[in-house]
């Protein structure tokens, strides 16, 4: 009955440390497509690609109860990647949020435990800048993968 549950606790920890290579997986990725070199098959992909596995797992000569349970998989696994990768601790992600409610939390406890007044309110206005970098490098990378999964499109199978 605890074998599920560990093995999503497990793949949720092995896709955090692949997150922190996300950068320069994706800068591989771009450099592959410039040079056209062979494309890491176990490198990052964009929705393009996510839907170009399942599409391959969908058409595999497998029986049908096996081939619902690859696209399941694949579901699975883009679900903990998004999961995983919405708790990176920046705006505008999840984590960014997060980060700014806790430094909040942490300030007005800490104000409370010296007697202090409660200090201002944090002005996430001052954090704009830096989500506009992150938001541009998402588009980036976005962009990168998916024309990378468009010219050069890894194959589960091989083909």
């Amino acid at each position: 009955i605890w074998a599920g549950p560990q093995m999503g606790f497990e793949n949720v920890g092995a896709v955090a440390g692949i997150m922190w290579q996300l950068p320069v997986k994706v800068w591989e990725t771009g450099v592959d497509l410039v040079t056209g070199g062979e494309r890491d098959p176990d490198g990052p992909l964009s929705i393009v690609g996510a839907g170009l596995i399942a599409g391959e797992v969908a058409s595999a000569e497998a029986p049908v109860l096996n081939r619902v349970a690859g696209i399941l998989s694949v579901l699975a696994s883009l679900n903990i990647a998004l999961f995983v990768f919405n708790l990176i601790p920046l705006l505008p992600l999840d984590g960014g949020h997060v980060v700014v409610a806790l430094s909040e939390g942490i300030k007005r406890a800490w104000a409370k435990l010296l007697r202090r007044p409660p200090p201002a309110p944090v002005d996430a206005t001052k954090l704009v800048p830096v989500t506009f970098v992150v938001v541009v490098c998402l588009i980036a990378m976005g962009a990168v993968l998916i024309l990378a999964d468009i010219v050069n499109p890894i194959s589960i199978f091989g083909s």
